[in-house]
This record gives C-alpha cells, sequence and structure tokens, in this order.
C-alpha cells in the first residue's frame, strides 16, 4: 500500500513534465483559441462503435509505450491523450514527440496500433477544468459550435478531446480540451 501512495504522489508531482506538442496561438478570445500545429507521429488505436470500452485503448497503446513492442524498449509518456469518434469507430493517439519517422518507432506486438503522420494544422481549441464527461464535452462542444458559426469558420475534422492529466489530479486542476481543425 505504501508503494502505491508514493507511486500515485510521485505521478501527480511529475505529471506535468512530459512533452506536448506545440502550436502558436492566432487568435485568444477567452477560453477559445485559433493554433496553429505542425505534423506529428502518432500512435493510434481504434475499437468499434459496438464496442465503446475506451480503457482498453488506453491500455492498448500504454503497452506499447511502456516496453510492449518487439524491442521492449520504453516510450516516453506525453500528452495529452487524444481521443474521437469518427462514423465507425472510437479512436485514440497517443504522441510519439521523439521521432520525426515512423520507422523510427519500435514494431508493436501484434496490438492494435497504427502509426501514422498526424498533421494538426490550423485548429480551434476550448480548454476546461475538471472532469470530460458526456454533459460536459456536450457543454463545452456546442461553445466551441457556437464559436465556429459566429466566425464562419469552416470544420475539416471531427471533434477531438484532449485529456492532459492522468485521472489521480485534483480535478480542478486538470487540463481538458476539445479542438477541431480548420480548413
Amino acid at each position: 500500500m505504501k508503494l502505491i501512495l508514493i507511486i500515485i504522489f510521485t505521478s501527480m508531482i511529475f505529471s506535468d513534465k512530459v512533452k506536448e506538442p506545440t502550436y502558436k496561438v492566432i487568435i485568444k478570445e477567452g477560453d477559445i483559441e485559433i493554433r496553429e500545429y505542425g505534423s506529428y507521429i502518432v500512435a493510434k488505436t481504434s475499437i468499434s462503435k459496438d464496442t465503446n470500452n475506451d480503457n482498453n485503448m488506453f491500455r492498448t497503446l500504454a503497452s506499447y509505450i511502456f516496453g510492449g513492442n518487439k524491442s521492449n524498449e520504453s516510450i516516453p509518456m506525453t500528452a495529452p491523450v487524444t481521443t474521437f469518434s469518427d462514423d465507425l469507430n472510437y479512436n485514440m493517439l497517443f504522441y510519439m514527440l521523439d521521432v520525426d519517422e515512423v520507422n523510427q518507432l519500435p514494431e508493436h506486438n501484434g496490438q492494435n496500433i497504427i502509426f501514422e503522420k498526424f498533421d494538426l494544422g490550423k485548429c480551434v481549441a476550448i480548454s476546461f477544468s475538471w472532469s470530460t464527461s458526456e454533459s460536459r464535452i456536450e457543454y463545452y462542444s456546442s461553445k466551441l459550435s457556437d464559436f465556429i458559426e459566429k466566425n464562419n469558420l469552416k470544420t475539416k475534422s471531427f471533434f477531438m478531446i484532449n485529456r492532459y492529466d492522468p485521472p489521480w489530479k485534483l480535478p480542478f486542476l486538470r487540463r481538458n480540451e476539445i479542438i477541431v481543425r480548420l480548413d
């Protein structure tokens, strides 16, 4: 029990020390920003919407970066963990910020993982704290949609949820976003 508390405490202290994708803020209006991102290599896993168990997606990607790959190589954890739904699947992305090309990553061990270059480009994002419950996601998605409509912005992706913090971080200190790519 003592070891578990030490691990949790250490994780809470150092959880802000992970790499994140960089971006340039173009416009900021309250908790909404228009940003310019670059391209990043991501590890992506997907499950059918019939399944709806994002816990399995996280385990799949986490096992890969914690050494569950053909090289038994650990890969640094990054933030955020990005999730989104498309027409058929729920998807989860981990950013591989220490590599520039997919072929620099160790092969997976047969897990349901795809490595790809992910070009975020110009995005609009809304930031919020606390939880990412369905009601909070709906609320902030609505605020973001209103901003997009008011400013005649054209989107080219599904809304994505970015979670920056582990679940044990105090809720009022958590960083979350809803982000969508712009044309």
